[in-house]
């Protein structure tokens, strides 16, 4: 293999590399935040309290880890039914709120393969820099990555801090291939629950640990170039 086509492969495998390891970042975080079934009932109480919502306050706990347990497969029915104190039964969720839901199962289902399938494409880069032996190209490449992918990030937060409710929308329509997710909080108590805040307080927690990778894959590809640097000056 001749030495431009080593550096051209070796920068193409640190910035897959990157790519790979943020996506898994990303799926990781979001099937991980949709598991969480306690997180999930704090922050709807957080942000849509029992004044709001007409669900007892005691009831949270259980409708987080319901959702939670339903997004990731753990439980096969989106419904919450709970007894007050006088004996009265109450179905929280309607036909269309869980059809919604079953939606949105698909999409978590996706980021929790996505994840496994990131990390092992991760490995394929990673090898090819070892065999290809191009450390500083390879680093090169990882650098690039992250700048392109602070440019995508940064580019996303700022639109979310200019228009949440525009990128809120633009995310569901693509997303999802029908309109079940205009719900009506005068009816729904799925919307009641989940407001634009509680999506704000999740969505940033997901960036927080996508943002995490950024200076892990810095320190690494500075690992490499200083480590190659050391070998030169004692050859």
């Amino acid at each position: 293999m001749n030495y431009e086509l080593r550096t051209k492969l070796s920068r193409l495998a640190g910035f897959l590399l990157v790519w790979a390891v943020i996506l898994f970042a990303l799926a990781a975080a979001v099937y991980g935040t949709a598991g969480d079934g306690d997180l999930l009932a704090r922050e709807m109480r957080r942000h849509a309290p029992p004044d709001t919502t007409g669900l007892p306050e005691t009831e949270y706990t259980g409708v987080g880890r319901m959702t939670a347990g339903y997004l990731t497969g753990r439980e096969e029915t989106f419904q919450y039914v709970f007894s007050d104190a006088e004996g009265r039964r109450f179905v929280c969720f309607q036909p269309h709120e869980a059809a919604h839901m079953a939606d949105c199962r698909g999409l978590i289902g996706l980021a929790g393969r996505l994840r496994w399938i990131a990390a092992a494409v991760a490995l394929l880069p990673a090898a090819a820099g070892a065999v290809l032996r191009r450390r500083r190209d390879f680093t090169g490449g990882m650098l690039a990555g992250l700048c392109g992918a602070a440019a995508v990030f940064t580019g996303i937060t700022v639109w979310a801090l200019a228009d949440f409710d525009g990128l809120f929308v633009t995310f569901h329509r693509l997303a999802f291939t029908n309109d079940g997710w205009l719900l009506d909080p005068r009816t729904d108590l799925l919307i009641r629950l989940m407001p634009v805040n509680f999506f704000i307080t999740l969505g940033t927690r997901i960036l927080g640990w996508v943002l995490i990778t950024g200076p892990v894959l810095l320190g690494t590809a500075k690992l490499f170039q200083n480590g190659k640097a050391e070998r030169q000056r004692n050859a």
